[in-house]
């Protein structure tokens, strides 16, 4: 079910602007896709890019020293939270291969708990 909607999430995404939008366009937009609450405050003012009833999500481009930020973001949110970790990475370059591959591997390695969620958003913009 959960691919089924990430389906439909990309392809609202895809074909709904041939231009790239800003990170919290499509964080926003996968929010309101996983019935989520977008933007979720934590008691110490930081932010959740979006709280779902079963995970803590931080979103970012997967392009970039950023990406390794999120494993630790989602892993704090899950503790502030009790959800678990969740990362959704935006592709927005064709080279984003090595980030990606080195996120499933520390994840992997250490067995985190992250649900990585990666969506391309370079199909219908070259």
């Amino acid at each position: 079910m959960k691919k089924i909607i990430l389906f439909l999430f990309f392809f609202i995404v895809t074909s709904s602007s041939q231009a790239l939008e800003k990170e919290k366009y499509y964080s926003d937009k996968f929010c309101e896709e996983m019935s989520g609450q977008a933007d979720y405050i934590l008691q110490d003012k930081s932010r959740v890019d979006c709280l779902t009833d079963t995970h803590a999500f931080e979103v970012d481009w997967a392009d970039g020293m950023k990406v390794y930020e999120a494993i630790g973001q989602s892993l704090y949110y899950s503790s502030q939270t009790g959800k678990l970790p969740g990362i959704l990475l935006l592709i927005r370059k064709d080279n984003s291969e090595k980030h990606i591959r080195k996120i499933k591997e520390v994840i992997s390695a250490f067995n985190l708990p992250i649900e990585l969620v990666i969506i391309d958003l370079t199909a219908n913009n070259n």
